[in-house]
């Protein structure tokens, strides 16, 4: 695999390689400077409070028989919280560092993390159409380190970029490697806001035997881990165990919505549609009501994306379709500023102009769309950094705190109108 890449420019890889580690020393002195010793919530000091909450100790609890979606969790380890509704197969993948105390499972995960921001970087690289050379995956690697979305991720340890590869892999080879792509999607359906959006739209695209697989995996995935959660909550009664679980996860449900960053009307960092909308009219929707948006809003991406398929017209990942199903994604369904590395592949195929509808657009076209599609994870105005730093008006933070949002329901409009050109022939097919 790796035998096929090569160098590239030496002067070039150099530069990338000295920023990469500046951008990776910079981060993890910023980590440990803000350190997040476990335990209650410290605003304050956030250096990994992702990693300690939502994989290090939810995994030691599992395999401890504890679960990590009750109160006894809560209570008898150092975490904020429960956690939310994550699927127990992403609590038993992380098992592995759990065995190890927690210093050494910190940096694993870091060295973790960074390599797969380059494998982000090289999937996105040759789904793109550019050479496989190291120069470049390692420009790309430190973009995402230096980007709003990767240095929250590897500041805060959250499992970003183990989502979004999971998502590039599924989407490039759904048509081509299902049962790889079905792997994949077990990884996505660690978080239903990701794979719920993600599957409806691969539904659409002709992706049946992917999400067969997927669901496959997905259910076997859970079912174990839970089994054996329900096993040790309900003392040896599995089925009073589920009972018990059930409650726990609607408790730890109603816990996590009480996060301010994750409430709409208070939260900075959220770049989806609705959020927006419930930021202007101070109204905190149920999730009955998001999925009915979600519903809405992909529907029509949903309608190309058949009609696509129908035609036998799919540039993949990088491409149009992958333009469309990412930014359909953020704009459709709960959506973090982390998320927006999910267009990393499109980006560099907007940039290379070498895959799809990209090459039929001018120089000028191709790099205003990636500009756009780099906006939401560059943009460092709509964060705690900035904002605590200067008293703006109420209307103020709240235009600081859309634009993202904004940005990314103007680049799906821009792509259904895109559509209309491929519709009506003005493109030629590409495959």
């Amino acid at each position: 695999m790796f035998s096929s890449w090569s160098l590239g420019h030496r002067g070039l890889a150099a530069a990338a390689f000295l920023m990469l580690t500046l951008g990776l020393y910079a981060t993890a002195a910023r980590i440990i400077y803000k350190y997040q010793t476990p335990g209650p919530p410290d605003p304050i000091n956030e250096g990994y409070c992702d990693f300690h909450n939502g994989i290090y100790f939810p995994s030691k609890a599992m395999v401890e028989g504890i679960s990590p979606y009750g109160a006894r969790y809560a209570n008898e380890f150092p975490v904020a919280r429960q956690i939310p509704f994550f699927s127990p197969s992403i609590v038993a993948l992380h098992a592995p560092l759990a065995l190890l105390p927690l210093r050494l499972a910190e940096v694993a995960y870091f060295a973790a993390m960074l390599a797969m921001a380059l494998a982000i970087s090289m999937q996105s690289i040759t789904a793109s159409g550019l050479e496989k050379r190291w120069d470049l995956a390692l420009v790309v690697a430190a973009a995402i380190v230096f980007s709003r979305a990767g240095h929250v991720t590897f500041f805060n340890g959250y499992f970003t970029f183990e989502l979004v590869l999971a998502t590039i892999i599924a989407v490039r080879y759904a048509p081509s490697r299902p049962v790889l792509a079905g792997i994949a999607l077990l990884v996505i359906s660690a978080k239903p806001t990701y794979v719920l959006p993600l599957g409806l739209l691969m539904l659409a695209r002709g992706n049946v035997r992917a999400l067969i697989y997927g669901a496959t995996l997905s259910i076997a995935g859970a079912a174990l881990p839970f089994i054996w959660l329900a096993w040790n909550e309900g003392n040896g009664n599995v089925v009073d165990g589920i009972t018990v679980i059930k409650q726990q996860i609607i408790d730890s449900q109603a816990v996590h919505h009480l996060e301010p960053n994750e409430l709409p009307v208070r939260s900075w960092t959220r770049i989806d549609l609705f959020a927006i909308i419930a930021k202007w009219t101070e109204q905190d929707p149920s999730d009955v009501l998001h999925l009915g948006v979600m519903m809405l809003v992909l529907l029509i991406p949903m309608m190309i994306l058949f009609r696509l398929a129908r035609d036998g017209i799919d540039d993949n990942v990088a491409g149009f379709t992958g333009a469309l199903i990412m930014t359909s994604m953020i704009v459709g369904l709960y959506r973090q500023s982390y998320d927006a590395l999910l267009l990393t592949p499109p980006i560099l195929g907007a940039l290379a102009g070498r895959v799809g509808v990209w090459q039929s657009l001018s120089k000028r076209s191709q790099l205003i769309v990636a500009l756009v599609m780099l906006f939401p994870a560059y943009n460092y105005l709509s964060t705690q950094m900035i904002l605590g730093r200067f008293e703006l008006p109420p209307v103020w933070i709240r235009l600081v705190t859309s634009v993202n949002a904004v940005v990314m329901a103007g680049l799906l409009i821009w792509l259904i109108f895109l559509f209309r050109r491929v519709r009506n022939g003005a493109l030629p097919p590409y495959s």
